[in-house]
Parts: structure tokens; sequence; C-alpha cells
């Protein structure tokens, strides 16, 4: 395993909240400094030795909130207590709507040197309808002012799958967003959770979801396409235009290599063990305040889950399970383990192996949650 680590660091600040999202986030943005004090404490004390750092990534919430002043703060924080590699991808969330050309342009000398645009889409209505405080004009300037600033490596999130979307309309969104020459996309399905305001529409009536074909023909449009203008379809949500211009954080969390999770909810790998801290920003706030490390819980990952979480995070890349690492690892052949289910899976061409390395194919990876299922069922 890697000795290079990663770094992710939370930012749960929102001036207002999408009606899908259920992450760990708040409006209550008076919170922000004493936040900030904390997360710059817990870096503090959970530096211990210079671990080398390949990658270091600023996600929430809207990181693009934080004063670039504070932004400079954290890096040197995480300098001084972590051996920061000279070429490490340090990744910052900017949503339009909350910075412009001035701040891209001191985040580009702060260190920052690869953006993740929250643009969602470039359809007004359907950024009204998600509660996005940016409209499509807004997300087409913030690319602008990203690349006057300097920065090459962009990558822009889109989502689809809202409940009037139609394949026209991913279409002209899909298009909308190569028009800007974006190095990385990251398009996302629309997922209705429960306690969301979206998903209590959904509860009442009030909002029909469009149906599960209907979305995984928006999936595999979106592969298609996207591959005519030579973007590798390298990860489920991900899309390159070229092996450079992967997410080398993101690509560290499917390699099960270890990262640091600091702030809110974030959530610490070991290799063998996972802890995240409190979903509560006040608790998180009140425990850094009080000396003690926010930790909510942790597990030790047994032989088992180990094995299943390996093949549910390589499923989803395009490069698939190494064989023979499984096997070394596990002290167990892959093959002859699943043997029932591999030559299912084959036969129904929903996946191959090639190169020693099993991989599922566009059709297996509409099912990947039911295929991760049934090997779990074999595992567990």
């Amino acid at each position: 395993m890697s000795d290079q680590k990663s770094i992710y660091l939370h930012i749960p600040f929102c001036i207002k909240k999408c009606v899908y999202c259920d992450f760990c986030s708040t409006t209550r943005l008076f919170w922000i400094p004493d936040y900030i004090r904390c997360l710059k404490k817990e870096i503090e004390r959970r530096s211990g030795s210079k671990k080398k750092i390949s990658t270091i990534y600023f996600g929430g919430g809207t990181p693009s909130l934080l004063s670039v002043k504070d932004v400079e703060m954290l890096l040197q924080t995480i300098g001084d207590n972590f051996d920061v590699l000279r070429d490490a991808e340090i990744t910052f969330e900017v949503n339009p709507g909350t910075i412009d050309f001035y701040y891209l342009k001191e985040l580009k000398s702060a260190g920052i040197n690869r953006l993740s645009i929250g643009a969602q889409s470039f359809n007004d209505e359907k950024l009204k309808f998600s509660g996005r405080i940016h409209t499509a004009e807004q997300a087409g300037n913030t690319i602008d002012y990203a690349r006057k600033a300097g920065f090459d490596n962009i990558s822009l999130d889109l989502i689809f799958g809202l409940p009037f979307e139609t394949k026209t309309i991913w279409l002209e969104d899909l298009n909308k967003a190569l028009a800007m020459m974006p190095s990385h996309l990251s398009c996302y399905m629309l997922t209705i959770e429960s306690k969301t305001p979206l998903g209590e529409k959904v509860k009442k009536g009030l909002v029909t979801p469009i149906s599960r074909n209907a979305m995984l023909e928006l999936f595999k449009t979106t592969s298609r396409f996207l591959g005519e203008f030579e973007y590798e379809h390298y990860e489920i949500s991900s899309f390159a235009k070229g092996f450079q211009n992967r997410s080398k954080h993101n690509a560290k969390y499917w390699d099960r290599t270890p990262y640091y999770g600091f702030g809110a909810a974030a959530h610490s790998f070991d290799g063998n063990a996972r802890a995240w801290n409190h979903h509560s920003i006040k608790i998180y706030i009140k425990d850094i305040n009080a000396g003690r490390l926010p930790v909510e819980d942790s597990e030790t990952l047994t032989l088992e889950q180990k094995m299943l979480e390996m093949i549910m995070l390589r499923l989803r890349t395009l490069e698939g399970l190494d064989l023979a690492e499984f096997k070394t690892l596990f002290n167990i052949s892959f093959e002859a383990q699943f043997k029932d289910m591999l030559e299912q899976i084959l036969e129904g061409s929903s996946g191959l192996i090639k190169d020693g390395r099993f991989m599922l194919t566009l059709e297996g990876k509409t099912c990947l949650n039911s295929i991760v299922e049934g090997f779990a069922g074999k595992i567990l």
C-alpha cells in the first residue's frame, strides 16, 4: 500500500441548501470563524509524524464561502504538520454565485491547482427546481473566470435525472458543458433522499420521479455521448479528457488508500479501520474547544468487509478488479470463490475478464448495486 496519503477537509456551509441535498451542511454562516479555528486545531492534534500527502481536497458544502486568508491558513497548517509533496493535487470546490475572478486568482496564488465547479446544470429551469442560487449564465462566467485566473485543471459537476428531465434536455446540458472545454466532468444521477425537501415532496405526491429505466438510459447516453468527444468514462460518475486529468484524490478512495478526514462528518481510513467525526457541527466545535477529538465512532474492518469493499470500489472503475491482487491480499481465487455468479455475469454480457482483470461493461454498471449485493451474499 502506498505511503502517500490524502487529506479531505469538509467545509459544511451553504448560502442555501439544494432540495435534494443530504450532505452535512448548514446555512448558519456565523459559525464559520469558530469552525475554521477548530478545523486548524483538529489538523494539529492529529498530525502525528510527518506523513507524505499527495492530494488535498476541500469539499462541502461550499468551500468558496471561506476567505482566501482562511484557505491559506489551513494549507499552511497542513504544510506545518504533514509532508505535502511538491506536485500534490490540491482541489477546491467552488459554487457559481459565491465567487468572482479576483477570488479565483487569489486561490491560485494560495496553492490551489484544481477546481471542482458545482455548475450542476446550464439549464435555468433545472437550477431553479434544484434550489441553486446561481443561473446558467453565472455558471458559464465562473468557468471563464477560472481560466483567466490561470486554472487549466477544471472539473464540472452536473446532475441529471430530475423529474421533468428528458434525453433532449440532458444532451443540451452536456453540449453546453462541452463548449466550456473542461478537463473533467462529474455527472451524477439524482438520488432522492427521504429526509430532504425533494424527498418530502415525493412522499406527498407533489413530485413524480422519472422511472428507473429512464434514469439508466440517461446514464448510458452520458457515457456514449461523452465518449464521442474523447472523455474517458473511468468511473461510474467520472469522465476525464485523458488519463492525466483523472481525479487523483478520488482515485485513492477507489484504491482504498489511507486518508485523513478533517471537519464535521468527515471520515478517515488507515487501511484497516475507519473513523468518522460527529455530523453535528455544534458538537464538533464543542469537542474541539474542550480539547477532545470530535470522533463519533469507528470500526475495524473484517477480512470479509475488506474483500467486499474492494470488489465494490474497483467495479466502479474502468480498470475493474485486478484478480492477481485480490488473490494476494485475501489468499482466495476470485474466479473460484464466485464461479457461478461470475459465469452468469459474463454470459449476460454484464462483465468481462481482460488482461487479468474483471470489469463491468456499461450495461453491467447500470446494475452495479445488485451485482455487489450478489457478491455480498457469497461473502458475508
